[in-house]
């Protein structure tokens, strides 16, 4: 057999692994109490704002948290009181536009239902965003993700050429190892409800 079609195997299954992972973690997620899930994002937001990345961050860039993710507005409102800006992200046909926000942002419900920034809200460059905060269905050690599955993070990470892109999950979405695809890009950092792990 050549390699070809040996190495289109084993992507194809490694995409059908990553779909069922997906699924199972929905699931289990979707069972967490939401007491537990801000306490456990109270934890995450706590190990995230001592990161000296994000300490010497001057605009962050964070996600508008949606059913049973880590919330993030803790992390958010640290930023805003620390004086850095703050971008969330905008679906706009395949890409993100960052747009900044404050505290007074009125969000509408965008494309998947996430909240997003309105169109007139100042757009960012990526490569302004010093930190970058990306949500994940499942993460390993090696800072690779299962998002929902638009591809949209992968994307959007290789042009945040001067950001630390960090993770956040709960401890049980931390897997021992994502099957990536080579469309997949990692991520510099992981913040879990009990660890920060250094992706290596």
């Amino acid at each position: 057999m050549s390699r070809g079609p040996t190495g289109g195997a084993e992507e194809q299954i490694r995409h059908h692994v990553k779909q069922e992972l997906r699924k199972r973690m929905r699931a289990v997620r979707g069972a967490l109490p939401i007491s537990a899930c801000e306490a456990r994002s109270s934890e995450i937001a706590k190990r995230v704002v001592a990161l000296d990345s994000f300490e010497s961050a001057k605009t962050v860039l964070a996600f508008a948290s949606i059913r049973r993710e880590v919330r993030t507005r803790a992390i958010m409102q640290a930023a805003w009181t620390a004086g850095k800006q703050v971008a969330l992200p905008r679906v706009v046909e395949k890409e993100l536009h960052l747009h900044l926000v404050d505290t007074d942002t009125e969000l509408t419900e965008g494309s998947f239902g996430v909240p997003e920034p309105p169109k007139a809200a100042p757009q960012v460059a990526p490569e302004t965003v010093d930190f970058a905060l990306v949500p994940a269905l499942a993460v390993d050690p090696r800072g690779y993700r299962i998002g929902y599955g638009g591809g949209y993070y992968d994307r959007l990470l290789p042009q945040l050429d001067n950001a630390r892109s960090c993770a956040l999950a709960f401890d049980f979405q931390l897997i021992a190892e994502v099957p990536e695809l080579p469309i997949d890009v990692p991520v510099d950092i992981v913040v879990t409800d009990e660890r920060v792990i250094e992706a290596s």
